[in-house]
Protein backbone atom coordinates (compact mmCIF):
# COMPACT_ATOMS: atom_id res chain seq x y z
CA UNK A 1 0.00 0.00 0.00
CA UNK A 2 1.31 3.39 -0.71
CA UNK A 3 2.52 5.14 2.23
CA UNK A 4 -0.39 7.93 1.09
CA UNK A 5 -3.15 5.71 1.60
CA UNK A 6 -1.95 4.65 5.15
CA UNK A 7 -1.72 8.87 5.62
CA UNK A 8 -4.98 8.85 3.90
CA UNK A 9 -6.79 6.53 6.19
CA UNK A 10 -5.32 7.61 9.55
CA UNK A 11 -6.70 11.00 8.27
CA UNK A 12 -9.96 9.69 7.76
CA UNK A 13 -10.49 8.18 11.17
CA UNK A 14 -9.23 11.23 12.35
CA UNK A 15 -12.44 13.41 10.88
CA UNK A 16 -15.59 13.96 12.16
CA UNK A 17 -17.27 12.59 8.62
CA UNK A 18 -16.46 9.11 8.91
CA UNK A 19 -18.13 7.22 11.81
CA UNK A 20 -21.21 9.87 10.95
CA UNK A 21 -21.20 8.96 7.13
CA UNK A 22 -20.68 5.35 7.70
CA UNK A 23 -23.94 5.49 10.00
CA UNK A 24 -25.43 7.66 7.47
CA UNK A 25 -25.59 4.67 5.30
CA UNK A 26 -26.50 2.35 7.46
CA UNK A 27 -29.78 5.01 7.98
CA UNK A 28 -30.18 4.48 4.11
CA UNK A 29 -30.13 0.40 4.28
CA UNK A 30 -32.30 -0.09 6.75
CA UNK A 31 -34.72 2.45 5.65
CA UNK A 32 -34.80 0.32 2.43
CA UNK A 33 -34.90 -3.02 4.75
CA UNK A 34 -37.71 -1.83 6.73
CA UNK A 35 -39.83 -0.26 4.29
CA UNK A 36 -39.59 -3.70 1.98
CA UNK A 37 -40.68 -5.50 4.70
CA UNK A 38 -43.79 -3.15 5.42
CA UNK A 39 -44.43 -3.44 1.56
CA UNK A 40 -44.46 -6.98 1.36
CA UNK A 41 -46.37 -7.71 5.16
CA UNK A 42 -50.06 -7.51 5.59
CA UNK A 43 -51.01 -4.91 7.15
CA UNK A 44 -53.56 -6.73 9.24
CA UNK A 45 -50.09 -8.48 11.03
CA UNK A 46 -49.41 -4.75 12.06
CA UNK A 47 -52.40 -4.02 14.32
CA UNK A 48 -50.82 -6.44 16.83
CA UNK A 49 -48.49 -3.74 17.36
CA UNK A 50 -51.05 -2.40 19.86
CA UNK A 51 -49.99 0.70 21.50
CA UNK A 52 -47.45 1.37 18.49
CA UNK A 53 -50.17 0.62 15.80
CA UNK A 54 -50.60 3.86 13.86
CA UNK A 55 -53.76 3.86 11.52
CA UNK A 56 -53.60 7.32 9.82
CA UNK A 57 -50.96 8.16 7.53
CA UNK A 58 -51.32 11.76 8.48
CA UNK A 59 -50.32 10.54 12.06
CA UNK A 60 -47.31 8.88 10.56
CA UNK A 61 -45.91 11.63 9.12
CA UNK A 62 -46.68 13.90 12.07
CA UNK A 63 -44.27 11.23 13.97
CA UNK A 64 -41.55 11.28 11.45
CA UNK A 65 -41.44 15.13 10.82
CA UNK A 66 -41.12 15.56 15.18
CA UNK A 67 -38.37 12.95 14.88
CA UNK A 68 -36.70 14.25 11.68
CA UNK A 69 -36.68 17.75 12.82
CA UNK A 70 -35.91 17.18 15.91
CA UNK A 71 -32.60 15.39 15.37
CA UNK A 72 -31.27 17.29 13.18
CA UNK A 73 -31.78 20.17 15.46
CA UNK A 74 -30.05 18.30 18.27
CA UNK A 75 -27.30 17.36 15.43
CA UNK A 76 -26.54 20.98 15.11
CA UNK A 77 -26.50 21.61 18.42
CA UNK A 78 -23.89 18.64 19.46
CA UNK A 79 -21.53 19.99 16.46
CA UNK A 80 -21.99 23.47 17.98
CA UNK A 81 -20.84 22.03 21.90
CA UNK A 82 -18.09 19.65 20.00
CA UNK A 83 -16.55 23.01 18.38
CA UNK A 84 -17.19 24.91 21.73
CA UNK A 85 -15.40 21.92 23.62
CA UNK A 86 -12.17 21.57 21.30
CA UNK A 87 -11.80 25.39 21.13
CA UNK A 88 -11.52 25.81 24.79
CA UNK A 89 -8.92 22.53 25.10
CA UNK A 90 -7.20 23.86 22.19
CA UNK A 91 -6.53 27.32 23.76
CA UNK A 92 -5.69 25.81 27.38
CA UNK A 93 -4.05 22.39 26.97
CA UNK A 94 -2.63 23.20 23.35
CA UNK A 95 -3.45 23.18 19.31
CA UNK A 96 -1.53 19.58 19.30
CA UNK A 97 -4.53 18.38 21.10
CA UNK A 98 -7.21 19.06 18.50
CA UNK A 99 -6.35 15.73 16.98
CA UNK A 100 -7.10 13.23 20.51
CA UNK A 101 -10.56 15.04 20.08
CA UNK A 102 -11.06 14.65 16.85
CA UNK A 103 -10.32 11.25 17.00
CA UNK A 104 -12.75 11.16 20.03
CA UNK A 105 -15.03 7.78 18.78
CA UNK A 106 -17.56 9.07 21.38
CA UNK A 107 -18.17 12.62 19.84
CA UNK A 108 -18.05 11.11 16.27
CA UNK A 109 -21.04 8.19 17.02
CA UNK A 110 -23.04 10.93 19.14
CA UNK A 111 -23.49 13.43 15.69
CA UNK A 112 -23.44 10.03 13.65
CA UNK A 113 -26.37 8.89 15.44
CA UNK A 114 -28.76 12.21 15.32
CA UNK A 115 -27.79 12.58 11.45
CA UNK A 116 -28.36 9.08 10.90
CA UNK A 117 -31.85 9.19 12.45
CA UNK A 118 -32.90 12.29 10.76
CA UNK A 119 -32.12 10.38 7.32
CA UNK A 120 -33.92 7.53 8.38
CA UNK A 121 -37.11 9.65 9.52
CA UNK A 122 -36.64 11.51 5.82
CA UNK A 123 -36.38 8.17 3.84
CA UNK A 124 -39.38 6.62 5.64
CA UNK A 125 -41.35 9.82 5.58
CA UNK A 126 -41.65 10.15 1.57
CA UNK A 127 -43.68 6.48 1.70
CA UNK A 128 -45.99 7.43 3.82
CA UNK A 129 -48.94 7.87 0.92
CA UNK A 130 -52.65 8.26 1.27
CA UNK A 131 -54.62 7.32 -1.61
CA UNK A 132 -57.91 6.94 -3.13
CA UNK A 133 -59.49 2.69 -3.58
CA UNK A 134 -61.30 1.57 -6.61
CA UNK A 135 -64.73 2.04 -4.39
CA UNK A 136 -63.83 6.08 -3.80
CA UNK A 137 -62.85 5.04 -0.18
CA UNK A 138 -59.78 6.73 1.08
CA UNK A 139 -56.88 4.24 1.59
CA UNK A 140 -53.53 4.89 3.66
CA UNK A 141 -50.44 3.26 3.64
CA UNK A 142 -48.59 3.51 6.76
CA UNK A 143 -45.25 1.53 7.65
CA UNK A 144 -45.48 0.91 11.11
CA UNK A 145 -42.59 -1.48 11.07
CA UNK A 146 -40.85 1.29 9.80
CA UNK A 147 -42.82 3.95 12.07
CA UNK A 148 -41.34 1.59 15.40
CA UNK A 149 -37.72 0.91 14.27
CA UNK A 150 -37.90 5.11 13.79
CA UNK A 151 -39.15 5.53 17.29
CA UNK A 152 -36.68 3.26 18.63
CA UNK A 153 -33.86 5.36 17.26
CA UNK A 154 -35.33 7.96 18.76
CA UNK A 155 -35.01 6.38 22.20
CA UNK A 156 -31.97 5.09 21.41
CA UNK A 157 -30.94 8.74 20.25
CA UNK A 158 -31.63 10.29 24.20
CA UNK A 159 -29.52 7.44 25.44
CA UNK A 160 -26.65 8.64 23.51
CA UNK A 161 -27.75 12.48 24.27
CA UNK A 162 -27.60 11.47 28.22
CA UNK A 163 -24.29 10.14 27.20
CA UNK A 164 -22.70 13.32 25.23
CA UNK A 165 -23.36 15.40 28.43
CA UNK A 166 -21.95 13.05 30.36
CA UNK A 167 -18.87 12.37 27.85
CA UNK A 168 -18.14 16.20 26.78
CA UNK A 169 -16.80 17.23 30.61
CA UNK A 170 -15.36 14.07 30.91
CA UNK A 171 -13.26 14.41 27.76
CA UNK A 172 -12.14 17.88 29.00
CA UNK A 173 -11.10 16.67 32.38
CA UNK A 174 -7.50 17.54 32.30
CA UNK A 175 -6.16 14.12 34.23
CA UNK A 176 -8.04 12.19 31.53
CA UNK A 177 -6.44 14.65 28.77
CA UNK A 178 -3.08 13.58 30.68
CA UNK A 179 -3.54 9.61 31.24
CA UNK A 180 -4.82 9.21 27.33
CA UNK A 181 -1.96 10.90 26.23
CA UNK A 182 0.86 9.21 28.83
CA UNK A 183 -1.00 6.06 27.80
CA UNK A 184 -0.81 5.54 24.46
CA UNK A 185 2.93 7.07 24.50
CA UNK A 186 3.59 4.28 27.20
CA UNK A 187 2.15 1.63 24.65
CA UNK A 188 3.42 3.13 20.93
CA UNK A 189 7.05 2.50 23.34
CA UNK A 190 6.48 -1.14 23.44
CA UNK A 191 6.26 -1.59 19.52
CA UNK A 192 9.03 1.24 19.24
CA UNK A 193 9.68 1.90 15.91
CA UNK A 194 11.60 0.05 13.55
CA UNK A 195 10.96 -2.80 16.25
CA UNK A 196 8.20 -4.26 13.76
CA UNK A 197 10.30 -3.29 10.51
CA UNK A 198 11.63 -6.75 9.37
CA UNK A 199 14.09 -8.89 11.59
CA UNK A 200 16.55 -8.02 13.85
CA UNK A 201 20.02 -8.87 13.70
CA UNK A 202 20.19 -12.19 15.05
CA UNK A 203 24.36 -11.88 16.00
CA UNK A 204 26.95 -9.94 14.88
CA UNK A 205 26.07 -6.75 13.44
CA UNK A 206 26.39 -6.29 9.81
CA UNK A 207 29.27 -4.53 8.05
CA UNK A 208 28.73 -1.52 6.59
CA UNK A 209 32.17 -0.02 5.90
CA UNK A 210 31.16 -0.86 2.36
CA UNK A 211 28.39 0.94 2.19
CA UNK A 212 30.36 4.45 0.33
CA UNK A 213 28.68 7.31 0.60
CA UNK A 214 29.57 8.53 -2.76
CA UNK A 215 28.00 4.77 -4.21
CA UNK A 216 24.47 5.45 -2.78
CA UNK A 217 21.57 6.31 -5.22
CA UNK A 218 19.75 9.19 -3.47
CA UNK A 219 16.08 9.15 -2.98
CA UNK A 220 15.36 13.03 -3.00
CA UNK A 221 11.98 14.73 -1.40
CA UNK A 222 9.77 15.73 -4.03
CA UNK A 223 7.80 18.03 -1.66
CA UNK A 224 8.67 19.57 1.89
CA UNK A 225 6.78 19.13 5.31
CA UNK A 226 6.73 16.80 8.19
CA UNK A 227 6.78 12.85 7.68
CA UNK A 228 3.41 11.66 8.88
CA UNK A 229 3.43 8.10 7.81
CA UNK A 230 6.37 5.06 6.58
CA UNK A 231 5.19 2.27 5.13
CA UNK A 232 7.85 -0.02 5.89
CA UNK A 233 6.57 -3.37 4.79
CA UNK A 234 6.69 -1.39 1.12
CA UNK A 235 10.11 -0.24 1.30
CA UNK A 236 11.26 -3.97 2.90
CA UNK A 237 9.76 -5.63 -0.36
CA UNK A 238 11.49 -3.08 -2.96
CA UNK A 239 15.11 -3.22 -1.13
CA UNK A 240 14.37 -7.31 -1.63
CA UNK A 241 13.01 -6.75 -5.26
CA UNK A 242 16.25 -4.52 -6.29
CA UNK A 243 18.69 -6.66 -4.03
CA UNK A 244 19.50 -3.07 -2.75
CA UNK A 245 20.42 -1.64 0.83
CA UNK A 246 18.37 1.43 2.31
CA UNK A 247 19.06 4.05 4.96
CA UNK A 248 16.02 5.94 6.17
CA UNK A 249 17.41 9.25 6.82
CA UNK A 250 14.57 10.70 8.17
CA UNK A 251 11.78 9.37 10.65
CA UNK A 252 8.16 10.02 10.91
CA UNK A 253 7.80 13.42 12.91
CA UNK A 254 10.97 14.84 11.26
CA UNK A 255 10.57 18.04 8.88
CA UNK A 256 11.66 17.52 5.39
CA UNK A 257 12.78 19.98 3.02
CA UNK A 258 12.42 19.91 -1.01
CA UNK A 259 15.92 18.26 -2.09
CA UNK A 260 16.86 16.60 1.22
CA UNK A 261 17.94 13.03 0.66
CA UNK A 262 15.06 10.51 2.19
CA UNK A 263 16.91 7.79 2.04
CA UNK A 264 19.95 6.40 0.44
CA UNK A 265 20.17 2.93 -1.98
CA UNK A 266 23.18 0.59 -2.04
CA UNK A 267 22.24 -1.94 -5.24
CA UNK A 268 24.15 -3.64 -7.96
CA UNK A 269 21.10 -3.72 -9.60
CA UNK A 270 20.17 -0.71 -12.16
CA UNK A 271 17.21 1.31 -10.36
CA UNK A 272 15.55 4.25 -12.69
CA UNK A 273 13.36 6.75 -12.19
CA UNK A 274 10.33 4.82 -11.79
CA UNK A 275 12.26 2.50 -9.27
CA UNK A 276 13.08 5.57 -7.20
CA UNK A 277 9.10 6.71 -7.05
CA UNK A 278 8.63 3.29 -5.57
CA UNK A 279 10.81 4.18 -3.37
CA UNK A 280 9.41 7.43 -2.50
CA UNK A 281 5.72 6.42 -2.42
CA UNK A 282 7.24 5.06 0.64
CA UNK A 283 6.74 7.95 2.49
CA UNK A 284 3.91 10.53 3.01
CA UNK A 285 4.09 13.93 4.23
CA UNK A 286 1.88 16.65 5.33
CA UNK A 287 1.88 20.14 7.14
CA UNK A 288 1.96 18.89 10.47
CA UNK A 289 3.07 16.25 13.02
CA UNK A 290 1.13 13.45 14.09
CA UNK A 291 0.83 10.85 16.52
CA UNK A 292 1.16 7.87 13.79
CA UNK A 293 4.34 6.20 14.10
CA UNK A 294 5.34 9.39 16.27
CA UNK A 295 6.45 9.02 20.24
CA UNK A 296 7.98 11.78 20.24
CA UNK A 297 4.89 13.65 19.39
CA UNK A 298 3.17 11.83 22.21
CA UNK A 299 5.94 13.38 24.36
CA UNK A 300 5.91 16.86 23.22
CA UNK A 301 2.01 16.73 24.17
CA UNK A 302 2.84 16.04 27.75
CA UNK A 303 5.49 18.58 27.73
CA UNK A 304 2.74 21.63 26.36
CA UNK A 305 0.64 20.22 29.03
CA UNK A 306 2.80 20.94 31.68
CA UNK A 307 4.43 24.11 30.44
CA UNK A 308 0.91 25.46 30.27
CA UNK A 309 -0.28 24.11 33.12
CA UNK A 310 2.99 26.01 34.96
CA UNK A 311 2.32 29.36 33.17
CA UNK A 312 1.89 32.50 35.40
CA UNK A 313 -2.18 32.53 33.79
CA UNK A 314 -3.26 29.15 34.80
CA UNK A 315 -0.41 28.10 37.53
CA UNK A 316 -2.11 24.76 38.11
CA UNK A 317 1.04 22.71 39.79
CA UNK A 318 -0.70 19.57 40.16
CA UNK A 319 -1.61 19.22 36.39
CA UNK A 320 2.08 19.13 35.73
CA UNK A 321 3.02 17.09 38.62
CA UNK A 322 0.36 14.34 36.86
CA UNK A 323 2.56 15.03 33.58
CA UNK A 324 5.77 14.35 35.42
CA UNK A 325 3.93 11.16 36.49
CA UNK A 326 3.42 10.07 33.25
CA UNK A 327 7.12 11.11 32.62
CA UNK A 328 8.30 8.23 34.81
CA UNK A 329 5.91 5.62 32.99
CA UNK A 330 7.18 6.57 29.68
CA UNK A 331 10.52 6.09 30.46
CA UNK A 332 10.16 3.42 32.67
CA UNK A 333 8.64 1.46 29.84
CA UNK A 334 11.80 2.25 27.37
CA UNK A 335 14.15 1.21 30.22
CA UNK A 336 12.72 -2.24 30.47
CA UNK A 337 12.55 -2.66 26.85
CA UNK A 338 15.11 -3.59 24.77
CA UNK A 339 16.03 -1.02 22.18
CA UNK A 340 15.86 -2.00 18.48
CA UNK A 341 18.17 -2.52 16.45
CA UNK A 342 18.50 -0.09 13.40
CA UNK A 343 19.52 -2.92 11.09
CA UNK A 344 16.63 -4.60 9.73
CA UNK A 345 16.90 -8.11 7.89
CA UNK A 346 14.15 -10.00 5.54
CA UNK A 347 12.95 -13.13 6.15
CA UNK A 348 15.84 -14.81 4.14
CA UNK A 349 18.38 -13.38 6.81
CA UNK A 350 19.22 -10.56 4.19
CA UNK A 351 20.59 -7.25 5.32
CA UNK A 352 18.32 -5.03 3.95
CA UNK A 353 17.52 -1.99 5.71
CA UNK A 354 19.08 0.85 8.16
CA UNK A 355 16.36 2.32 10.10
CA UNK A 356 17.38 4.50 13.28
CA UNK A 357 15.63 4.06 16.02
CA UNK A 358 14.89 7.26 18.77
CA UNK A 359 17.69 6.42 21.56
CA UNK A 360 17.11 6.24 25.30
CA UNK A 361 18.90 9.81 25.20
CA UNK A 362 16.97 11.47 23.05
CA UNK A 363 13.51 10.48 24.30
CA UNK A 364 14.78 11.49 27.79
CA UNK A 365 15.75 14.83 26.28
CA UNK A 366 12.60 15.45 24.66
CA UNK A 367 10.96 14.95 28.32
CA UNK A 368 12.96 16.50 30.78
CA UNK A 369 15.20 19.19 28.71
CA UNK A 370 12.07 20.87 27.41
CA UNK A 371 9.92 21.12 30.65
CA UNK A 372 13.06 21.64 32.78
CA UNK A 373 12.63 25.53 32.28
CA UNK A 374 8.65 25.26 33.60
CA UNK A 375 9.55 22.96 36.07
CA UNK A 376 12.39 24.63 37.90
CA UNK A 377 10.68 27.70 38.49
CA UNK A 378 8.10 25.92 40.42
CA UNK A 379 9.04 23.97 43.94
CA UNK A 380 6.29 21.37 43.64
CA UNK A 381 7.23 20.38 40.22
CA UNK A 382 10.91 20.54 41.03
CA UNK A 383 10.57 18.02 43.77
CA UNK A 384 7.83 16.14 42.22
CA UNK A 385 10.60 15.92 39.30
CA UNK A 386 13.83 15.11 41.47
CA UNK A 387 11.30 12.23 42.78
CA UNK A 388 10.72 10.62 39.71
CA UNK A 389 14.21 11.06 38.04
CA UNK A 390 16.09 9.48 41.87
CA UNK A 391 13.78 6.56 41.23
CA UNK A 392 14.42 6.04 37.61
CA UNK A 393 17.82 5.66 38.77
CA UNK A 394 17.24 3.21 41.12
CA UNK A 395 15.21 1.28 38.90
CA UNK A 396 17.91 1.47 36.00
CA UNK A 397 19.89 -1.82 35.67
CA UNK A 398 21.76 -0.27 32.58
CA UNK A 399 25.14 2.09 33.64
CA UNK A 400 24.21 4.52 30.38
CA UNK A 401 20.77 4.94 31.47
CA UNK A 402 22.16 5.83 35.14
CA UNK A 403 24.15 8.00 33.65
CA UNK A 404 22.05 9.63 31.57
CA UNK A 405 19.52 10.28 33.77
CA UNK A 406 21.75 11.49 37.00
CA UNK A 407 23.05 14.46 34.39
CA UNK A 408 19.01 15.37 34.43
CA UNK A 409 19.29 15.75 37.96
CA UNK A 410 22.21 17.57 37.92
CA UNK A 411 20.92 19.82 35.60
CA UNK A 412 17.61 20.32 37.61
CA UNK A 413 19.06 21.16 40.72
CA UNK A 414 21.29 23.66 39.05
CA UNK A 415 18.37 25.18 37.48
CA UNK A 416 16.03 25.15 40.26
CA UNK A 417 18.26 26.59 42.90
CA UNK A 418 18.68 29.45 40.30
CA UNK A 419 15.74 30.46 39.31
CA UNK A 420 13.71 29.80 43.14
CA UNK A 421 15.32 32.33 44.81
CA UNK A 422 13.95 32.42 48.36
CA UNK A 423 15.70 31.33 50.97
CA UNK A 424 13.46 28.89 52.22
CA UNK A 425 12.58 26.66 49.01
CA UNK A 426 16.49 26.93 48.03
CA UNK A 427 17.04 25.63 51.87
CA UNK A 428 14.65 22.73 51.03
CA UNK A 429 15.45 21.56 47.70
CA UNK A 430 19.15 21.11 48.98
CA UNK A 431 18.20 19.00 51.64
CA UNK A 432 15.56 16.97 49.27
CA UNK A 433 18.61 16.89 47.03
CA UNK A 434 21.45 16.11 49.50
CA UNK A 435 18.81 13.36 50.32
CA UNK A 436 18.24 12.14 46.93
CA UNK A 437 22.19 11.55 46.78
CA UNK A 438 22.29 9.65 49.84
CA UNK A 439 19.61 7.14 48.34
CA UNK A 440 21.35 6.71 44.87
CA UNK A 441 24.59 5.95 46.61
CA UNK A 442 23.00 3.81 49.19
CA UNK A 443 19.94 2.00 48.22
CA UNK A 444 19.46 0.96 51.47
CA UNK A 445 18.68 3.89 52.66
CA UNK A 446 16.18 4.39 49.99
CA UNK A 447 14.60 1.42 50.98
CA UNK A 448 14.21 2.54 54.67
CA UNK A 449 12.88 6.41 53.51
CA UNK A 450 10.94 5.96 50.59
CA UNK A 451 7.86 5.50 52.48
CA UNK A 452 8.41 8.44 55.10
CA UNK A 453 6.52 11.74 54.43
CA UNK A 454 9.13 13.60 53.37
CA UNK A 455 10.12 12.18 50.52
CA UNK A 456 7.11 12.54 48.14
CA UNK A 457 7.08 9.64 46.03
CA UNK A 458 3.17 8.79 45.66
CA UNK A 459 3.11 6.14 48.06
CA UNK A 460 3.30 8.04 51.52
Amino acid sequence: MNARLIKAWQDLQSSYYFIPGLMALGACLLAYFTAHIDEAMDTKLTQNLGFFYTNTAESARVILSTIAGSMISVAAVTFSITMVAVTSAAGQYGPRLIGNFMRDRGNQFTLGMFTSTFIYCLLILRIVRTGTGEGGEITDFVPNISLLVGIGLTLLSVAVMIFFIHHIPETLNVGNITGNVGRKLRNDLETLYPESLGEGPGGIAPDTSRLKPELAIEVQAKAEGYIQAVNDEALMALAKKYNAIVSMDYRPGDFVVKGNALMSIWSDMDIGDAALQEFTNGYAMGQERTAHQNVLFLADELVEILARALSPGINDPFTAINCINWFQSAIKAMMRGAPPSPYRYDENGDFRIIARPISFSRFVSVLCDQSRPYVAKDSNATVKMLTVLTELILDAEDSDHRAILQNHLDKLRLAALHYLADDAEQADLNERFSMSARMISDPSYYEAQRYCEYWVGGRA
